[in-house]
């Protein structure tokens, strides 16, 4: 069954400091954030994946890189670009520019965000997850104060294998979460609200199943990568 992956790389990357995409920051020779933020989708069967880039200014060598790590292997690779008037701006705004190309199951992949799967297969998992039950998602179990009030927080009952509780960047009652949300995934009858993962996460993956992944960054600064080895699949 055919699935989609949305990866966003319209941004402006200001906070990063540096004269180009921090998608394209190198953490290792011949390696940059991107190159291992794409890594775990090479476990997907790629020939049923439709990867949409949302691209902005300058971002040419970020689409090489897409294309040859992911359409090299079979992917079907497809770019467009955010009109912040036609979509509006930020996050939301790049969803929306991409969600006309997707089929079957959405996942949303952050091209600043390095994680790595327990498992090869869990990805898929997670997507058969959202396939069945509408929204599912890939997580990242932590308590960590500074990580839950950088990133979206979510709260995690493994008994039942849902998201409870979701909340982006929170100040108080950190205490509540136990992980973030890495990567979201919804069927095509929720794909409506992917966009609002990013004002409003809790609409889109309270309820949701989810997979925990090993390890995650979030790359806001170039120390964040620093002594990082990318993960292989």
């Amino acid at each position: 069954m055919r699935a989609a992956v949305i990866i966003p790389m319209a941004g402006q990357g200001t906070r990063f400091g540096a004269p180009y995409p921090k998608e394209l920051h190198v953490v290792a020779p011949h390696r940059t954030v991107l190159h291992c933020c794409l890594e775990p989708l090479t476990a997907l069967d790629l020939a049923q994946v439709r990867i949409v880039c949302v691209v902005g200014p300058d971002r040419a060598r970020s689409m090489d890189v897409v294309a040859r790590e992911l359409g090299g292997r079979g992917a079907e690779v497809v770019f467009t670009v955010q009109n912040r008037r036609r979509h509006g701006p930020g996050l939301g705004g790049a969803v929306r520019a991409g969600l006309p190309y997707c089929d079957g199951v959405t996942a949303l992949v952050l091209p600043d965000q390095i994680f790595t799967t327990r498992k090869p297969d869990d990805f898929a998992e997670a997507m058969d997850m959202a396939r069945q039950h509408g929204r599912s998602a890939l997580v990242h179990p932590t308590t960590d104060p500074e990580a839950l009030r950088a990133d979206g927080a979510v709260a995690l009952d493994r008994k039942a294998g849902v998201i409870t509780v979701c909340e982006e960047k929170p100040e108080r009652d950190l205490g509540r979460f136990d992980g973030l949300w890495v990567v979201p995934m919804v069927s095509p009858g929720h794909r409506a609200l992917l966009p609002e993962v990013a004002a409003d996460p809790a609409r889109v993956l309270t309820g949701a199943a989810y997979v925990e992944v090993d390890a995650y960054v979030n790359v806001t600064r170039p120390s964040d990568v620093w002594g990082r080895r990318c993960p292989t699949y």
